[in-house]
């Protein structure tokens, strides 16, 4: 990788409630304390090194007007931690000057030091995004779990000091590493691939969302307590499992028949982008892609208003949402002439990266826990980057690093789908995240 700078009683109905979820909107919650309670050991990375790693430069040099015009180097706008709930700093969030993106670059050397990146834009850590909260929640449990580990895996070693050679922000060329030592004459003839990035897959055709423009077809929101004020032009959402599914029906446009209404190629086409900002839609296209979403919700056995109405009690993470069986994604691609099923993602992430480079986006479904879903939501995974390099092992002999960082199109209108995340490689080997909680669903056409 060359880094220049993924009820019959009480108990009863409070185990299914916990069992419920509709793609969250919570905010995260706030860090106990900005203090760097870390301990001081030879794995922690403090804000100053996080600022000469990203930069190039110690963080008394970095200044905007010291910047000349001739100098393409990112220099770090601002900079904050990122803690966990003991107060611990996971990672910095490092933002760069005129609109040139960020970097998340971990805290502790034990764990890929690019966590996640992107060349425009700035990273709100306090997203109601459900999916990059479980992101969040990925970073979290390998940083708990790596405080066990008194070593550094050699991957993530290489990693850092591949960084401390070229610093400037994981922004990368076509051209993989390569290193000079005798032991890695055999890749002279043996070259690593080119690094590759397959951007935006759905993102370019379709940038939807569950809300206003896109519930007018949906089922009147129930007037509770906890739901009176929450509904976007008075219908219930439509839930994050259409909205992913739709996307990848509109990216593939293979004409397809659901709830009764047939959708052919050309009205897939002829879908906008982003809906207008209309509850009742008008226009002929924008009426299409409102009944696709419905439809597509009927056939996924969508449940709307997932709430005890007498008693006001959200179904969900926050309530006043729908939700849907994530198992029936693959039923419904299957229904209509497609090739689909289900996966563990993290086992098999092998398996989704080739779907991308084939140019086929993947959903995913994701939950924080195991036996619930207190915070879940279905997207779409449609961007993929490949970065190669050459290391050396602990006893000088030259070996292959490939490290993957994937791009969303998360279902939340087009917003932070410019981000690239890792999601394998974070500890080197393995995951230190409860896997059971992710499953993928490839679709082929």
């Amino acid at each position: 990788m060359k880094i220049k700078f993924s009820v019959p009683s009480f108990l009863t109905l409070a185990a299914f409630i916990l069992l419920l979820s509709a793609c969250s909107q919570n905010d995260l919650s706030e860090p106990p304390s900005n203090e760097r309670t870390n301990d001081k050991n030879k794995f922690f990375v403090d804000q100053d090194e996080a600022i000469s790693l990203l930069s190039g430069e110690k963080a008394t040099k970095i200044e905007h007007n010291a910047r000349t015009s001739a100098d393409e180097r990112l220099y770090v706008k601002a900079i904050r931690r990122f803690n966990d709930n003991a107060g611990k700093t996971m990672f910095y969030i490092v933002e760069y000057g005129e609109d040139q993106g960020f970097t998340l670059l971990s805290a502790d050397k034990r764990m890929k030091p690019i966590l996640a990146f992107s060349e425009k834009g700035t990273f709100n850590e306090k997203t109601d995004n459900p999916g990059i909260q479980l992101w969040l929640d990925i970073i979290r449990e390998n940083f708990e779990g790596v405080q066990k580990q008194k070593e550094a895996h050699v991957d993530i070693i290489n990693l850092w000091e591949q960084l401390r050679q070229n610093p400037n922000g994981n922004r990368t060329t076509e051209a993989p590493v390569n290193t000079p030592e005798a032991s890695c004459e055999w890749f002279v003839t043996h070259p690593l691939p080119a690094n590759s990035t397959i951007a935006h897959l759905t993102h370019n055709l379709s940038r939807w969302n569950q809300g206003k423009g896109y519930n007018a077809f949906c089922p009147a929101g129930v007037k509770t307590l906890n739901c009176k004020t929450s509904y976007k032009c008075d219908n219930a959402p439509t839930g994050c499992g259409p909205v992913a599914v739709a996307q990848v029906l509109r990216y593939h446009r293979k004409q397809i028949t659901t709830n009764g209404h047939t959708y052919s190629a050309s009205m897939f086409n002829a879908m906008p982008v982003n809906a207008p900002d209309n509850c009742i839609p008008v226009n002929p296209n924008h009426i299409d892609l409102a009944h696709l979403l419905r439809d597509t919700g009927k056939d996924l056995d969508a449940v709307y208003n997932t709430v005890v109405p007498a008693l006001g009690i959200p179904l969900s993470g926050s309530g006043c949402q729908t939700w849907n069986i994530p198992g029936h994604i693959d039923n419904f691609f299957s229904n209509r002439g497609y090739t689909s099923f289900d996966t563990d993602f993290f086992t098999n992430i092998g398996m989704i990266s080739s779907e991308l480079r084939t140019l086929r986006p993947v959903i995913v479904f994701g939950s924080n826990c195991a036996a619930c879903a207190a915070n879940q939501h279905i997207w779409v995974m449609d961007g993929i980057r490949d970065l190669y390099a050459i290391f050396n092992d602990q006893n000088g002999f030259c070996y292959e690093n490939h490290s993957i960082y994937y791009q969303m199109n998360w279902g939340w209108g087009g917003l932070e789908n410019d981000i690239w995340f890792a999601y394998d490689g974070i500890v080197g080997g393995g995951t230190l995240y409860n896997s059971s909680n992710m499953r993928a669903y490839i679709v082929k056409p």
